[in-house]
Order: C-alpha cells, then structure tokens, then sequence
C-alpha cells in the first residue's frame, strides 16, 4: 500500500513539473512573440517614416521642376519678345529702304551747238544722296566746264543744281579739285555726281541743269544743259 502512495506522490510531482515546464515555454513563446510584435511594429514605423521622406522628397522635387519649367518659360518669352523686337526692327529698316524710288535709266544725249557731247545715262536714289551718272565729249576746239560754278557753297547751289518738283533743293558735293569737271579738247570723261539729301517722299519729279548760272545756252566755256521733268518711278 505504501508502495502504490510512493508511485502516486512520484508521478504527480512529475505531473507538476511538466506543468510548469509548459507554463515557462508557453511564457517564453508569449514573450518572444511579443518581442517580434514590437520589432515588426518598430520595422512597419520605419518604413512608413522613409516612405514619408521618400514622399516629401518626391514632393520637393516636383515642386522644383515645376519653377525650373516657369522660369524656363519666363525666359523663352523675354527671349522670344527680343528676337520679334529686333526682327520688327530689321522689317522697319527694310520698309524704310523699300521707300526708295528705283534707279531711273535715262540714257538721253544731247548734241550742244558749240559740240560738246553730253548723255545723262541715270539717276540712283540713296538714304542719304543722290548720284547722277553721265557721259560727255568735249570736240569744241578749246576747254570747257561742265559746272563752271563748282560745288555747292552758303547759299550758293553751285555749277549744278538738282530740284524736286516740291520746290526742295539737293545740294551738289564734290571735291575742290574737281567739282568744276572741266574737259580739254578732244577729252572724254564718264562720271558720277552727288547731290546731299535724301529725296522727299512726296517728290514726283526732278529737273537736273548742268551751268545754270549760265545764260541761254551758255558758250564755249561753259555749256548749259537742262533735263526736265524727269519722272521719278516708285
């Protein structure tokens, strides 16, 4: 009898042990899945908190970008608005050129009495001039003066004078030495003469005389020749 109460105290002190055995791992187990609840937490905070920079940083970036694409837009306007001024400009200086009457192709002779040649071939028409191309011969025996008063001088339009039909002046330019184109006998000059100014916009007619101080139509020394109403073509 004593035996069987021996065996029963043994095995319930076992029973007790493994009991408590299983309490420890069960705490243990509880413990650990605990542990790992937190770190699993900690890790799901940190990737929330870097996918919050990451966010913030996207954010940022997009903010950036879109003042680079204002300020790029800013100045390819102010570029562009610089390019449409100078090229507005270029158009208004080529209108301006546009204004200019064309070259007038003339190529009239005239045979003087006292035999000089004289052929006004064209008149060109400059922004700030205008020039005269001619021809002459001098086969009168002696010298002679195409324009005998040189060039213009105070109030003086000189030996050749170049008149609009608006009553406007062109003065005659040229050197001293040689404003007062003077011709030897047998001699044969081709030449370009200048007037100052720039011919008015409303001229519609020009009269060109060569010695206008000259009467009738002048002598040997200095033969007078007038072209006039010479149209002028737009």
């Amino acid at each position: 009898m004593m035996k069987k109460l021996v065996m029963v105290i043994a095995v319930l002190f076992a029973s007790g042990l493994l009991l408590v055995a299983c309490n420890d791992n069960s705490s243990e187990n509880a413990n650990v899945n605990e542990t790992n609840a937190e770190e699993t937490g900690n890790n799901e905070q940190e990737v929330n908190n870097e996918d919050n920079i990451n966010e913030g940083n996207n954010e940022s970036d997009q903010d950036n970008a879109e003042n680079e694409s204002e300020l790029d837009d800013e100045q390819n306007k102010e570029e562009n608005e610089v390019q449409d001024n100078s090229q507005s400009d270029e158009e208004q200086d080529e209108s301006d050129k546009g204004n200019l009457p064309a070259p007038i192709e003339i190529n009239e002779q005239i045979q003087h009495p006292v035999g000089v040649t004289f052929t006004l071939e064209k008149i060109t028409f400059e922004e700030n001039h205008v020039s005269v191309d001619f021809n002459a011969q001098n086969h009168t025996g002696y010298g002679t003066h195409l324009a005998s008063g040189g060039r213009a001088r105070g109030s003086s339009l000189g030996g050749i004078t170049l008149k609009d039909d608006t009553g406007y002046d062109y003065r005659y330019v040229a050197d001293n030495d040689s404003d007062r184109i003077r011709l030897d006998d047998g001699e044969q000059v081709t030449g370009t003469i200048s007037f100052a100014g720039r011919i008015q916009d409303d001229a519609k007619s020009l009269t060109l005389i060569f010695n206008p101080e000259a009467s009738d139509e002048g002598s040997v020394s200095m033969p007078k020749f007038s072209f006039e109403d010479i149209e002028i073509k737009r």
